[in-house]
């Protein structure tokens, strides 16, 4: 079972444009079995394309480590 957790603005670079284009990028909770919760990050890639990002616990620790560190949070 998966749950919605929350859509992101964001922009990403357009190969085809060669410019910032928005996007929104959502997150999802799921159940990863013997591995345990996850979380994916789904966003537009190209046209009507979509590429996802899975982050276990471990993974998740050490992004949130990242960004504190690096943007003072």
């Amino acid at each position: 079972m998966s749950t919605e957790l929350k859509s992101l603005k964001g922009q990403f670079h357009s190969q085809k444009t060669n410019e910032m284009e928005n996007t929104e990028m959502s997150l999802t909770r799921f159940s990863g079995g013997k591995e345990g919760m996850k979380v994916q990050f789904t966003m537009r890639d190209q046209g009507d394309f979509f590429t996802h990002i899975t982050l276990n616990k471990k993974e998740i620790k050490k992004l949130i480590k990242e960004l504190q560190e690096n943007f003072e949070l």
